[in-house]
């Protein structure tokens, strides 16, 4: 079975595996908080513009001064199969996410917080050092094995 594993061509396939693996371990994911982004967005914006923009929102609020504060909040559901692909129970998670847009008197956009994020892909030094010596110590290997084989 296991025949051409002392085999140019094998020893190749292994070393390029082992370096998209070691390679793709270089990226991590982590959440980022929209909230900077929805306040260059929507600050100084009219409510009109944020309503135009945004849509009615699903409740209002005041702001304990002569403004409103417009909520919205973006429920979603994800699901995944319990015991494989053909079942008919499903888990669910809900998540709930919320929005908050502060209105003054003035009807003009003044701070808006949100729990909203989203997914980056952060480089890791670490990893990419880490990843890169061990596909270099993996090549030293493979070219030692190959030329004490003679293949």
């Amino acid at each position: 079975m296991f025949r051409y594993r002392n085999t140019k061509a094998f020893k190749f396939i292994c070393l390029t595996l082992a370096c998209s693996v070691l390679l793709t371990s270089c990226h991590s994911t982590q959440y980022v908080s929209l909230q900077d982004d929805y306040n260059a967005k929507l600050n100084g914006k009219t409510h009109a513009e944020i309503i135009e923009l945004l849509g009615p929102p699903d409740r209002t609020a005041s702001n304990g001064k002569d403004g409103e504060i417009l909520i919205y909040e973006v429920k979603s559901q994800k699901g995944s199969s319990a015991n494989g692909k053909f079942t008919n129970s499903i888990n669910l998670t809900e998540t709930k996410k919320q929005t908050n847009v502060f209105i003054d008197g003035n009807k003009v956009c003044y701070n808006v917080t949100t729990d909203d994020v989203k997914e980056e892909k952060v480089f890791d030094k670490k990893k990419t050092i880490v990843g890169l010596g061990l596909v270099g110590i993996l090549t030293v290997w493979l070219l030692i094995a190959a030329s004490e084989s003679g293949n």
